[in-house]
């Protein structure tokens, strides 16, 4: 989550859609006053919905209406698999301790429960478990009666020319686009995906699908 007085505008970062590539690519330009942190206990959090950062807008007196309301969606069976190869391999990285990552105590319990969610459990249950534990897409952009409140919703799937829209959209000169966080597990989708788990993530992200026309 991003907000930029001097250019109006505000990020709302979905997990797993591309966020944080925005966010290294806009840090260095010195133009964001507020930069969400990790900890969830922190005034904004890196991932707050729309519905949360508005309230602290009013909060803190600011005009939630001046702003440009910015977020990405995702193929949500993609998204969804992202997940799992992210916490598949932090878990393996754990018990390796690799020196890519600082193993400060966040780090450590967060490799913990990594471990255990593939402990014991078949790669179908963790994914299973990964769709009912984490939030829809369309919970972050909409309000409680379903309607949204952001200005514009970026396809994942495009999202060099998404970033260049942003930029333009409020005045910035376009960096170049960083690209982080890639998971590198081989493990293909068709392995892990079984009918029941297409239709669950067809229920639950039923307003991004019909949205953006997302298929399996």
């Amino acid at each position: 989550m991003l907000i930029s007085h001097k250019h109006k505008f505000i990020t709302i970062d979905i997990p797993k859609t591309g966020s944080r590539s925005f966010r290294e690519s806009l840090l260095p330009l010195g133009i964001v006053d507020v930069c969400g942190e990790p900890n969830l206990d922190s005034e904004f959090y890196q991932h707050d919905g729309a519905i949360y950062v508005k309230k602290q807008f009013a909060k803190n007196n600011w005009n939630w209406n001046d702003y440009f309301k910015f977020t990405i969606v995702r193929n949500p069976w993609a998204r969804y698999f992202s997940f799992f190869k992210y916490f598949k391999s932090y878990g393996e990285k754990y018990l390796r301790r690799d020196k890519s990552i600082d193993w400060k105590k966040p780090e450590i319990n967060q490799g913990k429960l990594c471990v255990e969610l593939f402990k014991e459990n078949d790669h179908q249950t963790v994914l299973k478990n990964i769709i009912l534990n984490n939030d829809s897409q369309d919970s972050y952009y909409c309000n409680a009666n379903g309607k949204i409140i952001v200005d514009h919703i970026a396809n994942f799937e495009n999202l060099e020319n998404e970033f260049v829209f942003l930029c333009d959209q409020v005045g910035i000169k376009t960096p170049i686009l960083q690209h982080e966080n890639k998971s590198s597990n081989s493990q293909i989708i068709h392995e892990i995906y079984n009918q029941q788990l297409i239709d669950l993530v067809a229920k639950k992200e039923k307003s991004a699908i019909e949205l953006k026309g997302y298929n399996y």
